[in-house]
């Protein structure tokens, strides 16, 4: 039996996870948020897909069998949703990304799993507008005509499915369409109007104003006039970016401004009903330091490094939380990834996991003196980038080998240590040679495991594409 404990007064719980949100653009941007921060926490890895494998399960990535060539989350293991439901938690998920969504899988576990725009044009029921599209190339705009015929007159919701085709125009167009974000908007009305029960609640979210495009409301840009910049993270590191690099520096800036005053609003429903709102990125985002852009392309500390604010606003709140009231947030300055996350959210549940990796953190959260010693050292996977994307790049001229390899990092509480793309890089005072020897010995130590075959993307190409996955 993996999940065993009595059952009490467990608390509510909601993870929210700001997808792409740099531990520096937080810092600036999010002093208001109450709670306990960890100021030297790390992702997993570099990108969506494995460091959420790890968020739900406690374990490595490549432990799981989800990489970039098979992202779809099978269920080789026992997952938190999944722990949390048999304790008897109502589960819920609302997901504003596509790399997190029922048709990867991620769906296991949660009573409800709900999400923004781009994941209602994903439905079985819609229209496959991808496929249509790239089967009729050439037979110039009538093929318009006819997908809206196929709409109409096909097996298909047809009022999503015309949705989603006009929303998919106006993008082509250059137009935001109706919706104002990448989903926060909808997200806080989906708190708003939910019925919070008396049974313990879990909620998660991934939220993605801070990752491309960049593209929040037209009040919160710098050049309203001006389109999102758009390039492409790995040849922007293979070469140089395809837009102004403070162009690029200025659009992310702005899309964090408007997650945090987006954001701000949601925590003020979420401490109305949640005992721990707990709130981290999954990975960060390079903006031309080392030479690497976006996360796509490496382990570099801008993508690596993550927040994470544990926060005890809710009614049965008690002193675990110095600042439940409101005070400066505190810190602590333990190393932490997201095994610990997973960790931290089972043992305030009061649920025993005895196949995580994961410390939990919930002895810091008050400070208490005689608290378990925290890890000495996090582990950092990369795999390289997807066939699909290799041959792309090949066919554009580019050498894909700097990118395309397995590569591995190690965080220390003073240091970081990591093989980078044309050359390791160690940061801090440690000694390299015991740094890349431990290295060693965590590699030696995974459990790993092969995923599913290269995942079916079918019908979520135009979706990741916008995101610059594709």
């Amino acid at each position: 039996m993996i999940g065993t404990a009595t059952m009490g007064d467990e608390p509510s719980i909601a993870l929210i996870v700001l997808d792409t949100l740099r531990a520096d653009s937080f810092d600036e941007h999010f002093d208001w948020l109450p709670g306990v921060q960890f100021t030297n926490a790390w992702s997993t890895t570099h990108w969506t897909a494995p460091a959420h494998a790890s968020l739900f399960t406690g374990r490595y990535a490549s432990e799981v069998g989800v990489t970039i060539t098979s992202q779809a989350f099978d269920r080789h293991a026992t997952r938190l949703p999944e722990l949390l439901q048999d304790r008897g938690y109502r589960t819920r998920a609302f997901s504003c990304n596509v790399n997190i969504s029922e048709q990867l899988g991620w769906h296991h576990g949660f009573d409800e799993f709900d999400g923004g725009w781009r994941l209602r044009g994903l439905g079985e029921d819609v229209f496959d507008w991808d496929e249509f599209i790239a089967d009729h190339r050439s037979d110039g705009p009538e093929r318009y005509v006819r997908a809206l015929w196929r709409c109409v007159d096909g097996d298909c919701d047809t009022v999503q499915s015309l949705r989603q085709g006009a929303l998919m125009k106006l993008r082509d167009m250059g137009l935001k369409g109706r919706h104002p974000d990448d989903g926060a908007a909808e997200f806080l009305e989906y708190v708003r109007e939910r019925s919070w029960n008396d049974d313990p609640e879990f909620l998660f979210t991934n939220l993605m104003e801070a990752h491309l495009p960049y593209d929040p409301p037209d009040e919160y840009r710098t050049y309203p006039d001006e389109e999102p910049p758009h390039f492409d993270s790995v040849k922007a590191t293979l070469g140089e970016p395809s837009a102004d690099p403070d162009r690029i520096a200025t659009a992310y800036d702005d899309a964090v401004r408007y997650l945090s005053d987006i954001y701000r609003d949601i925590y003020r429903e979420l401490a109305e009903e949640f005992d721990y709102v707990v709130t981290l990125a999954d990975h960060g985002e390079a903006l031309g330091e080392y030479g690497a852009w976006q996360h796509g392309g490496g382990l570099h500390p801008p993508v690596t490094r993550v927040p994470l604010v544990v926060s005890a606003p809710g009614p049965n709140a008690d002193d675990r939380t110095p600042n439940a009231d409101g005070e400066e947030r505190a810190t602590r300055d333990a190393l932490a990834n997201l095994l610990d996350v997973h960790a931290t959210v089972l043992d305030l549940a009061e649920i025993q996991s005895e196949h995580r990796r994961g410390e939990s953190l919930r002895p810091l959260l008050s400070g208490d003196p005689v608290a378990p010693e925290p890890r000495s050292n996090a582990l950092l996977e990369y795999h390289g980038i997807s066939k699909r994307r290799a041959l792309a790049l090949e066919d554009d001229g580019y050498d894909v080998a700097p990118v395309d390899r397995e590569r591995y990092g190690i965080a220390t509480a003073g240091c970081y240590y990591f093989e980078g793309i044309f050359e390791d890089r160690l940061l801090g005072d440690c000694d390299q040679a015991t740094l890349e020897s431990e290295l060693e010995r965590l590699l030696a130590d995974l459990e790993t495991r092969d995923g599913l075959d290269e995942t079916d993307l079918s019908g979520l190409e135009s979706q990741l594409e916008d995101l610059g996955y594709l």
